[in-house]
């Protein structure tokens, strides 16, 4: 698992008399990178071709574990607002007592 997500991204290189720079059909690639935010900024991993399925397989085990979190937070956000509710109830019947 690798937290981030993947972008295939066209580039221009360093040689400027290179058609890459005139014509943007002639760019390299299509290359594979991991990108994430860290140290706030975007950061990004190029992921050479023979490891993209690697790559493709990591990413995908971060997706299905953020999507994990997301509904277990979603299941305690539930918890919490039943709790909450019940504890406003008790509160109101022992100020009525």
């Amino acid at each position: 698992m690798v937290q981030g997500g993947l972008s295939s991204t066209t580039r221009t290189c360093g040689k400027p008399a290179c058609s890459c720079h005139t014509d943007p059909s002639r760019r390299h690639g299509p290359n594979l990178y991991f990108t994430w935010r860290g140290d706030g900024k975007s950061q990004s991993l190029y992921v050479p071709p023979e490891h993209a399925e690697d790559a493709r397989t990591a990413q995908t085990a971060w997706a299905r574990f953020w999507d994990i979190g997301r509904h277990i937070a979603a299941l305690n956000r539930e918890q919490l607002k039943k709790r909450w509710a019940r504890d406003k109830r008790k509160a109101a019947a022992r100020s009525t007592s």
